[in-house]
């Protein structure tokens, strides 16, 4: 069958209109589903690589571009379409559908992995706030730096020794049958593929295998094994990188990154308004636009929540943000089934901290929190809890004059408050 491929200033004119409808090069599901194509073949698109002329067609089509002619390169004559042999798993990485703002952190992550050559990279964040679709958009871009990528969920709490064994049957070129059943074995095995190709891990969902009622970055009983492997692959020199997205990181990563520039940790905040309010555009919200900024305030910028509320303003308030902010309070929403996961993984501690925070309202200090506390508690205690919900995205922290004040996001008091009767 024959073929077609685009030339640079083709794919710069796609670029441009894929942009205008806010989509992602290769990961928005819309784009390759609705052209009949796949993937695979989108990437390849991207790549300057022929593809089959109806594909072509298809995909510039569906992305705004009627003139496809304008996009194929005329120097090239058409010939079959090749398949390379897949060095990509995209298998269990999830659609992200539109993608906006976090330009400052995919230069920071792009400079961390390309230039410095990052061994280990963790994403955290409190839930919503964008990780895996951040991951998934600089796996993207980064993946031509790269002889393999191959993208993993721990969604299920799956064994290390299933995910060494999946990593290894990937990268090995016979697909080895033949592993060590010893992580000891397996852990060596597979740093030996990456220091004899460029490979680029993803690990999405660490927290399934962190533990909870602790303090944050405690493996689960009978994953500690991760951490054996975490630690290797940020030690020991080799070519490739593994990214890890959690919504806490691994206490022995975070202890590594004070150690070593190859191990980096980037905690993933709210967007600014102005990328918020293109989610809320394409929720299809329009009036009160100066109301905005009130609103990204009130639910901290996190895009899952500002996506939940836009839904409630436009059903319930016929879209006024204003209406919606004259009821003067702060409604939890479906976001609430977020924080109700994050808040069951907490330790005791930590939930008297929040509930000391959300019943004051106002910034508080050290000091403060300890004499509200329970008796008997070391400030020591009190500090290594308030280290841990920071890690865990819970908190936010107020520089003062000569102290540090310490607060809870808008909506995160709200939930706090209605577990306690006081909302």
């Amino acid at each position: 069958m024959l073929s077609l491929k685009a030339s640079v200033r083709g794919l710069e004119i796609v670029d441009r209109a894929r942009k205008k409808k806010g989509w992602t090069k290769t990961v928005t599901l819309d784009w390759w589903v609705t052209a009949l194509t796949s993937q695979a073949t989108l990437r390849r698109f991207w790549r300057g690589q022929p593809i089959q002329r109806e594909s072509f067609i298809k995909i510039c089509e569906v992305v705004g571009v009627s003139n496809w002619q304008e996009i194929v390169d005329s120097s090239a004559v058409e010939e079959p379409e090749v398949h390379p042999i897949p060095r990509q798993d995209w298998s269990e990485a999830p659609d992200v559908g539109n993608f906006y703002g976090r330009t400052e952190e995919l230069v920071t992550l792009k400079q961390w992995i390309i230039s410095q050559r990052c061994r280990l990279v963790t994403l955290s964040g409190m839930g919503g706030i964008g990780k895996t679709a951040l991951a998934a958009i600089l796996a993207e871009e980064i993946q031509d730096d790269f002889d393999y990528l191959i993208w993993r969920s721990l969604r299920t709490s799956p064994p290390v020794e299933e995910i060494l064994t999946a990593l290894i049957r990937v990268l090995s070129p016979q697909q080895e049958t033949d592993l060590p059943n010893n992580i000891d074995q397996m852990v060596p095995r597979l740093i030996d593929y990456l220091k004899h190709h460029r490979c680029l891990i993803v690990l999405d969902e660490v927290e399934t295998i962190l533990d909870r009622g602790k303090l944050a970055g405690q493996y689960r009983s009978g994953y500690e094994d991760y951490g054996k492997l975490f630690r290797q692959v940020g030690e020991v020199k080799h070519n490739s990188c593994l990214v890890l997205t959690s919504w806490e990181n691994p206490k022995n990563v975070a202890a590594l990154a004070e150690k070593t520039h190859l191990v980096r940790c980037l905690q993933l905040t709210g967007l600014p308004v102005e990328e918020a309010s293109k989610i809320l555009r394409e929720k299809g919200l329009s009036k009160d636009e100066n109301k905005w900024e009130t609103l990204n305030q009130l639910y901290s910028g996190n895009p899952l929540a500002l996506k939940m509320m836009a839904t409630t303003i436009k059903e319930f308030f016929n879209g006024s943000v204003a209406q919606f902010l004259e009821m003067g309070t702060i409604v939890i929403g479906d976001i609430g089934e977020v924080l109700s996961q994050q808040f069951e993984r907490i330790s005791e501690l930590e939930k008297q901290l929040m509930y000391r925070m959300a019943t004051c309202g106002d910034p508080m200090s050290l000091n403060q929190l300890a004499a509200v506390i329970l008796p008997g508690l070391s400030k020591s205690e009190i500090i290594e809890a308030l280290e841990s919900l920071n890690r865990r995205s819970l908190i936010e922290k107020i520089p003062a004059d000569s102290q540090v004040l310490f607060t809870l996001q808008p909506v995160v008091r709200k939930y706090v408050q209605k577990l306690s009767g006081k909302a």
